[in-house]
């Protein structure tokens, strides 16, 4: 048996090695539902097995910051959330511009995303990424 396992759900990512000899592991659905969230948005469509998974918002970064362009990104994001996190439930998706918010740097960018996970029957708010 692999040192770390026990009542783990799945390595941390990015992978660190713990102080036993092991990785560390996620160990709560709350974490396990963020990090998976966090990967849907991050990784391009074609960069793992499953040509069609990931949001891809890298595609969006140098795209002009307008509705229509965060509409595209939200469209995007629940589509694939549906198909490979489907236990879990987006509510609201919210961007943070440095236009909506004057007391931010010029050309920030923040994802604010609220879900409801049926694992935990909870409601969570998480920052998903901060580019400036």
């Amino acid at each position: 048996m692999l040192a770390g396992i026990g009542n783990s759900l799945a390595v941390s990512l990015p992978i660190r090695r713990d102080g036993t000899g092991g990785y560390d592991m996620i160990k709560d659905y709350t974490a396990l539902t963020d990090q998976n969230l966090k990967a849907l948005i991050l990784t391009s469509p074609g960069e793992r097995f499953d040509t069609e998974y990931g949001v891809g918002l890298k595609r969006y970064l140098f795209e002009l910051m307008i509705p229509s362009v965060f509409q595209s990104f939200k469209s995007e994001l629940l589509r694939q959330q549906q198909i490979y996190i489907p236990y879990i439930k987006i509510t609201s998706v919210v961007f943070v511009t440095s236009d909506s918010n004057p007391n931010l740097p010029e050309n920030y960018l923040g994802i604010k995303i609220t879900y409801y996970s049926t694992l935990t029957r909870s409601t969570r708010d998480m920052e998903v990424i901060q580019l400036v």
